[in-house]
């Protein structure tokens, strides 16, 4: 099956709660289309929806729906995989509430950034114990680096994950039973006790947009440039989700001729065009 993302290329002001008819279904009087709620769609029903659609959908997704690959999880186990955490893995993940709330967590910068690490080694005493884990995105299975990780009721940080997700540290015997906090931004906490070869498994924070959705194949990613007047910086996809609707004015999208003519072969997938608002332009980097 072909490997798709979805877009979000018409960002919607609208509530929804707003747009709420007596026969239960939501009409959006901008774009005079009833406006499809896909928040609880799985990828598998997902891919199935937008296979053969030719067009924008106006619907209501989560950002963690958007800006990545589209996959149907393999029913078969991977036991190779599988039995070396068999006895000492333990997954973890968070409940989401029952009435999540909309949470905004922008990056105030455009250009990917790296987070270097510097780890002070301790000697581990006979009433210390050696813990590794991981810890990735419970969506995805993605590594998460940056992760930080506390010993509940404090506030010091004991490790953070590295680029490929992983975490080393050492606790006292009597902290085993203490609750431990994995924490970062963009991601719900997560409260446990930890374990050697845990893997947390974390859930983005359930931030619900409205607007125009596109799909797009993963091969033929577009180039994204972000802009405000005189000023403007690429970002890449897997980056878009940190921009809170409220920065953008309007998304352009440049096709074929058009999109190379002005920006050549970079432009050769396409280019979308995201104007952010004067009000929010402090918040963006364009420097990088």
């Amino acid at each position: 099956m072909e490997k798709l993302q979805l877009k979000l290329t018409s960002p919607c002001t609208q509530q929804w709660s707003d747009i709420e008819r007596a026969d239960g279904l939501h009409y959006c009087d901008v774009c005079q289309k009833n406006i499809l709620d896909l928040t609880t769609s799985t990828d598998a029903e997902l891919l199935q929806f937008f296979k053969n659609k030719r067009e924008n959908v106006c619907g209501r997704v989560s950002a963690s729906q958007l800006n990545r690959e589209l996959f149907i999880p393999s029913s078969k186990i991977k036991w190779r995989l599988l039995l070396p955490l068999t006895l000492s893995a333990l997954v973890v993940s968070p409940v989401y509430a029952a009435h999540p709330e909309y949470v905004a967590t922008p990056n105030d910068s455009c250009a990917d950034s790296t987070l270097v690490l510097s780890a002070v080694s301790r000697k581990a005493t006979f009433s210390e114990t050696a813990i590794a884990g991981r810890a990735v995105d419970s969506l995805s299975g993605n590594p998460l680096s940056g992760v930080k990780i506390r010993k509940s009721g404090y506030e010091n940080v004991l490790a953070i994950t590295d680029t490929e997700g992983n975490f080393k540290l050492s606790i006292a015997d009597e902290d085993k039973a203490t609750i431990f906090i994995f924490d970062l931004i963009g991601y719900e906490k997560v409260e446990t006790m930890i374990t050697n070869k845990m893997v947390v498994m974390m859930n983005a924070e359930r931030r619900i947009m409205l607007g125009g959705i596109s799909t797009i194949s993963k091969s033929q990613e577009p180039l994204y440039i972000i802009y405000a007047d005189k000023k403007s910086c690429t970002i890449s996809a897997s980056r878009l989700s940190e921009l809170s609707p409220n920065w953008i004015n309007k998304i352009d999208v440049l096709k074929d001729a058009k999109a190379t003519a002005i920006y050549g072969i970079k432009g050769a997938n396409g280019v979308v065009l995201i104007e952010i608002k004067k009000a929010y332009v402090s918040k963006v980097d364009f420097s990088k």
